[in-house]
């Protein structure tokens, strides 16, 4: 059976943004870690191809971060992700074997439209992604979320720190970073112009 299961918003025990790493990471990952927690982007989501790495992640930066999975899909998936320790799990998508894989760990499935917001909700998820929101616009993915003023909606895409600051002063109990938002050239290795793009996102904790 389904356990009870907090959202994000619980998962990120206060920080307010939360970023996903670009899928396939390479050796220099961890100096991209330390970037982030000195430019205050202390919640991550590595992808679920890169589960392999979620062990020493913890171990190196569970203290200081919340770490999480992305981009689960099956429900074998978001078990791995579960026994590996994932401090919460997302999916872009919404299915009732993925909560159940989930078991008590904060998940968030998939959303883009209210009636698929709705769908989510309905199964009893305790959080909902609207992704990618930066293709409806921060202000829409936070108006969908008011459709449903007792659930949890995060908005995820790929966005810069005005337009996130945007969505969380309209309401956003969260914002999600794609990749492309400190990643774009999909490499975690260029460290200087990585800290130039956290430093204003880590302003808003």
């Amino acid at each position: 059976m389904m356990g009870a299961m907090s959202g994000l918003v619980a998962a990120l025990q206060g920080r307010r943004v939360f970023a996903e790493f670009p899928a396939g990471l390479s050796a220099d990952w961890i100096p991209a870690c330390e970037v982030l927690l000195q430019e205050g982007v202390r919640a991550w989501a590595l992808h679920h191809a890169d589960l392999g790495l979620l062990e020493q992640a913890l171990r190196l930066f569970g203290r200081r971060a919340r770490i999480g999975v992305r981009g689960a899909t099956t429900a074998a998936q978001v078990a791995d992700a579960v026994a590996f320790g994932a401090h919460f799990v997302t999916s872009p998508v919404a299915a009732p074997e993925l909560l159940a894989a989930a078991g008590g760990v904060p998940m968030a499935l998939g959303a883009l439209t209210p009636n698929e917001i709705h769908y989510a909700l309905g199964l009893g998820a305790p959080a909902v992604q609207v992704l990618p929101a930066d293709v409806v616009g921060i202000g829409s993915a936070v108006a969908m979320g008011a459709f449903f003023p007792d659930a949890e909606v995060v908005p995820v895409g790929r966005f810069v720190a005005i337009e996130a600051d945007q969505g969380l002063d309209a309401g956003a109990p969260a914002i999600g970073l794609t990749p492309a938002s400190l990643f774009p050239s999909g490499r975690v290795g260029d460290l200087d112009h990585l800290r130039l793009r956290c430093r204003p996102f880590g302003a808003l904790r």
